[in-house]
């Protein structure tokens, strides 16, 4: 009886070990289904396993969104006043001259026509020799004498030579240096402005300040012209040519253009021992006094 109840347990363990390895139908009663009742399930062991949650994909509604209206700002014009330009009464010396010269400067680049009118006037000739004044006496007559030449220069012509300083393509190169003094006055709607030179001695047709803006007489020209005119005879080394109260004044409009043009030019010609043969051979000293003015007028543009 024991034999038989072992044998009995030792099957079910075995059918027991089976049935763990096949699958297993687990059927609910049945159950009639109304209406709120869900069917019934068959479920496997495989089907125990819980999967997570399937989420459905939801696509979120587009959210219209309106930014508020932005007003168009225009960048701020900045509006710079151009500074006032100085008038010739306010300006340094240095700027009244550079005013100066490029006005002046501007007449042989723009070629209007204009009157030249000079007037050379030898006021003076003082001797030292009492005789020689006598001897000379006949001539001083013919040199203390008024030339005036005019020319005139057509709109559009060349000025360079009928202008001074001849030859140059400018009428003023002066710097700060060169002058005495400049000052400006003002002459109704326009600028009279007036240029005063520095005493000179012997300049030179070639270099210094007087070159710059004169014509004016030099040691050859004293050599080769006047010791000539008193019939006097003088080394080069004895000759002095002495400038002073030399000025140029200039009438221009507030935009820069030339109305009148004056200059200014006196020297005393010095001869020292010089030798003046009228019968009889005299030395002496001479002093003949020079003054040159030029005008230029009716310049039409």
């Amino acid at each position: 009886m024991k034999k038989t109840i072992s044998i009995l347990i030792t099957l079910l363990i075995t059918a027991l070990s089976l049935s763990s390895c096949m699958k297993v139908n687990i059927t609910l009663p049945q159950q009639n289904i109304g209406a709120g009742q869900a069917p019934a399930v068959s479920t496997t062991a495989e089907q125990l396993i819980t999967l997570p949650p399937v989420v459905a994909e939801t696509t979120a509604p587009a959210i219209e969104t309106t930014s508020p209206a932005v007003e168009e700002t225009k960048p701020q014009e900045i509006t710079t006043e151009p500074a006032a330009q100085k008038t010739p009464l306010e300006m340094t010396d240095e700027e009244l001259l550079t005013w100066f010269n490029t006005s002046l400067n501007n007449v042989k680049e723009g070629m209007p026509a204009f009157e030249r009118a000079k007037l050379t006037t030898v006021s003076d000739i003082v001797l030292s020799n009492q005789l020689a004044n006598t001897l000379v006496g006949f001539v001083k007559g013919a040199l203390l004498s008024e030339e005036t030449e005019i020319k005139t220069a057509e709109k559009g012509q060349s000025c360079v030579e009928i202008m001074s300083p001849d030859g140059e393509r400018y009428v003023s190169n002066l710097d700060i240096s060169d002058m005495k003094d400049i000052k400006a006055d003002a002459k109704g709607t326009s600028y009279e402005v007036t240029v005063t030179m520095p005493d000179a001695k012997n300049p030179d047709r070639n270099s210094g300040a007087y070159a710059k803006i004169f014509n004016f007489i030099t040691v050859d020209d004293v050599v080769s012209t006047y010791a000539p005119k008193v019939g006097a005879t003088v080394e080069r080394k004895d000759i002095e040519v002495n400038y002073s109260g030399c000025y140029a004044k200039a009438l221009i409009s507030p935009d820069g253009k030339i109305e009148a043009y004056d200059t200014y030019v006196t020297c005393v010609m010095s001869l020292k021992n010089a030798s003046i043969k009228k019968g009889v051979t005299i030395s002496t000293d001479v002093d003949i006094t020079l003054e040159s003015n030029t005008n230029f007028t009716k310049f039409a543009y």
